[in-house]
């Protein structure tokens, strides 16, 4: 059956049609006030869905790793990441490993986390820690994980910031590998970052006490090869170290953050290797990497710029 068309109330003259233009406005807002979703062409399509969330183009942090002695040592270390977030606000930390000394109890939290970041965790800067071969002393960690302030999503998991992806690893002895091998291949091979960086606790390569670890060679270099990852973060060696670009791939220990230092020896391989209670500033732009080492005396110790 036809619409019937209403008539006009009576006692009123019929009234002028609006201009083509001013009726489109009309029922745009109409459409508008409805929520009823938005026109294109001359269709109306589905309701409008929100903006995606835009990458920041730079992403700052800092790197430490040994740190949690709960001394002045880290203390002093502690007191130059403030005053480099203070200069240049940082938009996380990440801890490549024990974190708290000597047996990764979090009793002692106050003393090797809480007090010497204070400045940092009132400022609400985001730390993202790893476990080291301390921390899993006490219930293998399992507290750590559990932990809200060390940012830990389990024992390895993924967070994208900006340009950059990072890919946090447990690689102690008895890391769950089995799993966590094919985990990071497709994690990798997802990724759309345009710097992809890895934290694990224990070296790959290494000019300190414990050397390189062909293990970890034979593990996670093919994957780097495979997947472009250009950084690789950790601790265990109680030195700061950067190395040359290897494969791709560029290593960097900044295990001075607290613990007792320990000699290091550079190789060819080696772009920078000093025994100093350190961490390291590293800035992220869709096309470069800037990597600053600081030592616990505000003294500038290494600077490199990686590029894409």
């Amino acid at each position: 059956m036809a619409p019937q068309i209403p008539a006009r109330p009576s006692g009123r003259r019929p009234g002028r049609l609006l201009p083509r233009r001013l009726l489109i406005q009309a029922t745009l807002l109409c459409l508008a006030g409805l929520g009823g979703g938005a026109l294109v062409g001359n269709a109306l399509a589905g309701p409008s869905q929100p903006p995606p969330p835009i990458q920041s183009a730079t992403t700052r942090w800092l790197a430490i790793a040994d740190s949690g002695s709960g001394d002045s040592r880290q203390r002093a270390v502690a007191d130059q990441m403030v005053k480099v977030h203070q200069s240049r606000p940082v938009d996380l930390v990440l801890m490549a490993g024990d974190n708290i000394y000597p047996d990764g109890n979090l009793n002692r939290v106050e003393a090797t986390f809480l007090r010497p970041y204070r400045v940092l965790l009132d400022a609400r800067v985001p730390f993202h820690a790893v476990l080291g071969n301390h921390d899993i002393r006490t219930a293998n960690g399992d507290p750590q994980v559990a932990y809200p302030p060390f940012g830990m999503k389990g024992r390895w998991y993924a967070l994208r910031r900006g340009p950059v992806e990072f890919f946090l690893l447990d690689t102690n002895m008895n890391a769950r590998w089995q799993h966590q091998m094919p985990w990071l291949r497709r994690a990798l091979a997802a990724s759309t970052a345009p710097w992809k960086v890895v934290v694990g606790h224990h070296p790959v390569y290494s000019s300190g006490f414990y050397g390189d670890d062909p293990a970890a060679i034979a593990r996670l270099t093919p994957l780097f090869r495979q997947y472009g990852v250009q950084l690789y973060i950790n601790g265990h060696e109680h030195h700061y170290e950067r190395s040359r670009v290897i494969e791709g791939t560029t290593y960097l220990q900044v295990g001075g953050a607290g613990a007792s230092l320990r000699a290091v020896v550079p190789e060819e391989r080696s772009a920078k290797a000093l025994s100093r209670h350190s961490f390291a500033e590293i800035t992220a732009t869709p096309t470069t990497l800037e990597v600053t080492g600081w030592g616990d005396r505000g003294d500038r110790i290494d600077a490199a710029v990686l590029r894409r």
